[in-house]
């Protein structure tokens, strides 16, 4: 037993735990063991906190019913809800039915806000959060308990309005966040109120501070209104108003909540501070609202994002109030700026463009200069897996420079073995780590740049040729794969995952190629040897699985039977392209997961997950689009893309039954990477040093009488435009202009049409088209230079 469980352990047996427990929990122990180091540190931390607080949320929210939640609370508590949970014994509380929320940050801070599907504002890193009610007449509008809201997020900026109507009232909040002087990432607010009644109205807006948020009880200690127009949370600035409120309505533990205090025409006693030691300080400032009809009025407030520590050393300034508009145009200068010189992509369809631009934003939101984490709460941490594909995102929108951020901090965590660590017990990461750096250099070719880190993947991939050989001596069948990890989370417990293997083989290959671009020609052998070996001993390990299966399929380790944990080897497919064709065990295997797994909502993943996965939907999808399967992979990527949210987010795992996030971070990064990776891939694709336009867009995004649009789009060769541009329903202009890296001009340009062209007109006779009829249409050839052809369909 290792020294972490062993402590845990005694730790139990002071509790005065049964010994057949105490046997259950060496079990459970065994099964997250690493190498006999230990259940992994980094998951330690990330889980304890959420089993404290489902600890939390079971004592305080089931005792205090006739308090005002968050809507995930009251759904999950209400047992004619489709989200109804039993508490039972289970003593722990915790969000499996609604984890989605909607990140807001800028395009250089660190933190994020976030918006939950009923407008409520968490100003992370800390986790309490703004609620916005509506009170007339002794009665209270409050947007948790709404059954209807309409959501909106505005891609070209991120801001997130959402709205509700409540007896002949509109209520809307908007929300961003904009970067003020000094660096300071602050979330602005305004709550409008519409008449659209015949009468005039008189209401008051009360905007609530509340100790709870995403996940449940967020504690507060202590609320003080410094001044009319500044409140601070637990001795910290918390809101500054831009008007003053009429009154201030206080709650606490033994005060109860203040929403139910509240009174049209009373308010509670004077004072200008309230303290809790239970943790449940809360308040409302009210503003009083007289609308004629069809009269608006607004209140805007902000609040800064940052660590106590942070935010102490920041005093609050008067230009927070500057007005809303003010700031909201800022913004969109910051983002408008921040998106100049990257790709762009006109779908000619809205819902697409949307979900496109909205993956985007999410992607440079996760970027914290070397730091990018797959989500702005739960997992606003860092991974390598999680890194690999939102980088190579970044790279194909054309974002070098933040992937190479982020890239160049990758050897502060190489560890003294060799070993990039994110966390221990992974195996994936130097593969990903080599994989990475790779695809990244194919889209710069920065030799320099290359050399520098050139020490640490040569490193990197000496622990991987290492890590091969403990297996190596075994007499298993298996011997010589990438050793029992924990490995991804999706896949199960400590296991041999043919997942690790899989990006280590990649990583290698990728490393024999950096060591041949640098010319280190003996190193580049010895790593492709290695590679060639590794490939070798998968190939053996996949054949003796087969005679133990009877068929030629990869389930996730050597010895489990085929069941949905094999969704990782997928990645021997895509993104890897690890095998020939000729090798029939990837293709099967991708074959069963659809046939087996895959229904009119994705990919459901009972393991841990307990949801419809929208990335590894996606992957599965990627897969058979590079398999020349677009209809398929269409079908299945639209499976997900029906599921986004109101604002075109995806949690980790959809819930089967709520539609509600049930696993991770309600905003998740590595979603948001395979759209953009598989709707780019769509539209453009390198094969084999060949460039391929709409290979997968036909039918499904290319419309007759809709234009397309991709402009200085980043490749392997260099930046890529395309434009078809219609001018009747059957004739348009197809235009191609490029920027090659000197060298690297493909073999040829495809242009894959679903429809058939009677005639074709170059613009030059210097600007040859080739052109051939297919199945289900046409292609055509252009030369790698401008070119431009007017193309007739056929009627």
């Amino acid at each position: 037993m290792n020294l972490n469980s062993f402590l845990l352990e005694q730790a139990l047996k002071k509790l005065n735990l049964s010994e057949e427990s105490l046997s259950q929990f060496r079990l459970v122990s065994a099964a997250g063991d690493v190498d006999g180091t230990g259940f992994p540190r980094e998951l330690f931390e990330l889980s304890a906190p959420m089993l404290i607080r489902g600890l939390l949320n079971f004592s305080v929210l089931q005792m205090n019913r006739s308090w005002i939640y968050p809507y995930w609370v009251h759904r999950q508590l209400e047992p004619g809800s489709a989200s109804f949970i039993p508490r039972s014994q289970n003593p722990l509380l915790i969000n499996i039915t609604h984890r989605d929320w909607t990140a807001l940050g800028s395009p250089t801070g660190f933190h994020e806000a976030i918006i939950d599907p009923r407008g409520l504002v968490t100003p992370l890193p800390r986790e309490w959060s703004i609620d916005v009610w509506l009170v007339e007449n002794g009665e209270i509008f409050f947007p948790s308990l709404s059954s209807s809201v309409d959501q909106q997020l505005d891609t070209d900026a991120p801001r997130i309005t959402t709205a509700f109507t409540w007896r002949g009232l509109r209520l809307q909040t908007e929300a961003f966040v904009g970067c003020v002087r000094g660096g300071k990432d602050i979330m602005f607010c305004r709550a409008t109120v519409l008449n659209q009644s015949s009468v005039p109205r008189h209401m008051q807006v009360g905007v609530a501070i509340r100790p709870f948020g995403v996940e449940g009880v967020a504690p507060i200690k202590k609320i003080d209104f410094e001044s009319p127009r500044v409140a601070s949370v637990d001795g910290i600035v918390g809101m500054v108003f831009a008007q003053e409120p009429r009154a201030v309505v206080f709650g606490s533990a033994s005060l109860g909540d203040a929403a139910r205090s509240i009174k049209s025409e009373q308010t509670a006693e004077h004072r200008d501070t309230i303290a809790c030691a239970k943790g449940l300080a809360n308040a409302v400032a009210l503003f009083d609202l007289t609308l004629s009809p069809s009269a608006e009025q607004s209140i805007c407030y902000s609040m800064a994002l940052g660590t106590r520590a942070e935010l102490k050393a920041s005093p609050i300034k008067r230009t927070w109030r500057v007005s809303f508009e003010k700031r909201r145009g800022e913004q969109q200068a910051a983002w408008a700026k921040e998106l100049e010189g990257s790709a762009a992509i006109d779908f000619g369809d809205d819902s697409l463009q949307e979900l496109f631009e909205a993956s985007r934003n999410a992607l440079l939101q996760f970027q914290d200069g070397d730091f990018i984490s797959p989500g702005p709460y739960l997992y606003h941490h860092f991974w390598f897996r999680d890194a690999a594909p939102m980088l190579k995102a970044l790279d194909v929108l054309g974002f070098p420079k933040r992937v190479r951020q982020v890239i160049d901090g990758f050897p502060t965590r190489l560890m003294s073995d060799g070993f990039f660590r994110a966390p221990g017990g992974e195996w994936d990461s130097n593969g990903a780590v080599l994989w990475t750096v790779y695809e990244h250099y194919r889209f710069t070719r920065s030799l320099l740049w290359l050399k520098e880190l050139y020490p640490a993947l040569a490193k990197a991939g000496r622990w991987i040729i290492r890590m091969r050989r403990k297996t190596g001596n075994t007499g298993s069948t298996h011997k010589r794969l990438m050793p029992e990890s924990l490995s991804a989370e999706h896949l199960g417990t400590v296991d041999q995952y043919y997942w690790d293997s899989f990006w280590s083989l990649a990583g290698l290959k990728a490393l024999s190629e950096i060591a041949r671009e640098l010319r280190h020609e003996s190193a580049a052998t010895l790593f492709e040897t290695e590679a060639s070996e590794f490939e070798s001993d998968l190939l053996e390990s996949f054949r003796s699985v087969e005679q133990r299966l009877g068929v030629p399929l990869i389930p996730s380790t050597p010895s489990r039977p085929f069941d949905e944990s094999a969704i990782g080897s997928v990645s021997s497919i895509y993104p890897l392209s690890l095998f020939e064709p000729t090798i029939p065990h990837p293709r099967e295997t991708l074959k069963a997961i659809v046939e087996r797994f895959i229904d009119e909502r994705g990919f459901y993943h009972p393991i841990i997950h307990s949801g419809y996965n929208a990335y590894l939907t996606l992957q599965v999808a990627h897969s058979l689009l590079n398999q020349g399967e677009s209809d398929d992979a269409w079908r299945i990527a639209a499976s997900i893309f029906r599921q986004a949210t109101a604002s075109y987010t995806f949690p980790e795992a959809i819930h089967p039954k709520t539609e509600g996030g049930a696993m991770g971070d309600g905003h998740h990064g590595w979603a948001a990477a395979e759209v953009v990776l598989f709707l780019r891939d769509c539209l453009l694709r390198e094969q084999e040093g060949r460039l391929e336009f709409f290979a997968g867009a036909a039918p499904h995004l290319m419309k007759k009488g809709r234009n397309l649009r991709i402009t200085d789009a980043p490749t392997g060769f260099g930046k890529i435009s395309l434009a078809l541009e219609f001018q009747t329903d059957n004739s348009f202009n197809l235009s191609f202009a490029s920027r090659f890296l000197p060298k690297s001009s493909p073999s040829s340009i495809d242009v894959l049409l679903p429809w058939r062209a009677r005639k074709i007109s170059p613009s030059s006779p210097h600007h040859l088209i080739a052109s051939e009829n297919l199945p289900r249409g046409m292609k055509i050839r252009f030369s790698p230079h401008v070119s431009t052809a007017l193309i007739q369909l056929e009627a």
